[in-house]
């Protein structure tokens, strides 16, 4: 099923890319857990890397119905620019350092599940140079700064799911907005169609579409098809 479903989203990834992720987790103590994962983008059309990524992080359910995550993303994406006045600069590769903490509640009826999590982020991108040309005659300029910057943003998701009967199929859609807290603007939005598949209660994986409604400094918008896989030790 799963190549099928790949086969069918071909020419979506066209437009846009592949991500995939694993991810182990592991519990500590009694409503305390934790997870380590790796993520893996490529560019447009599969042609090349986006980026890459590893995170650790806790969540610690507070009730049934109410769970709290605390975690740590590095980030290291690559960049192809023009400068405003048509120099180019050379591809580079960007380390980000992002920090999230999170509370989710859920309510489940029949084999539904519903949830909404708000999710506080922190992005750090660092200073570094990147060398430069002239893009009318191609002769080398002084380096390329690129400033460090800090970035908080509110990540709001509605997520519903559908747990079915003597299968290991959980289907899923979610609507995700982006906000900037500086002003509280809107950013974009992420909207997701795709399932979950528990082999047993160790092995699972999710197959998702993803459609982005905007480019900015973190995604590229547009068709995007995701592949996890996740472990429970």
């Amino acid at each position: 099923m799963l190549l099928a479903a790949l086969c069918m989203a071909a020419p979506l990834l066209r437009a846009q890319g592949l991500w995939t992720s694993a991810e182990m987790k592991f519990r500590m103590t009694k409503g305390l857990s934790g997870y380590v994962e790796g993520e893996y983008r490529t560019a447009d059309g599969l042609d090349g890397t986006e980026r890459w990524a590893a995170s650790a992080g806790l969540d610690y359910k507070l009730s049934r119905w109410l769970k709290m995550t605390a975690g740590y993303t590095y980030i290291h994406r690559h960049v192809e620019s023009v400068t405003k006045k048509g120099n180019i600069v050379s591809d580079y590769w960007q380390p980000r350092h992002r920090a999230s903490f999170a509370l989710t509640g859920s309510y489940s009826w029949n084999r539904f599940t519903f949830s909404l999590r708000e999710r506080y982020q922190y992005t750090y991108r660092t200073e570094q140079t990147a060398a430069k040309w002239d893009g009318d005659d191609g002769s080398a300029k002084a380096d390329e700064l690129i400033e460090a910057s800090h970035k908080h943003v509110l990540r709001s998701r509605l997520k519903a799911e559908y747990d079915i009967r003597k299968s290991g199929f959980t289907p899923f859609a979610s609507c995700e907005l982006y906000n900037s807290l500086s002003g509280f603007t809107h950013e974009k939005t992420r909207w997701t169609v795709g399932t979950d598949y528990r082999f047993n209660k160790r092995h699972s994986v999710s197959v998702f579409y993803r459609y982005i409604d905007r480019s900015d400094d973190d995604d590229t918008g547009g068709h995007v098809i995701g592949v996890g896989y996740s472990f429970k030790l």
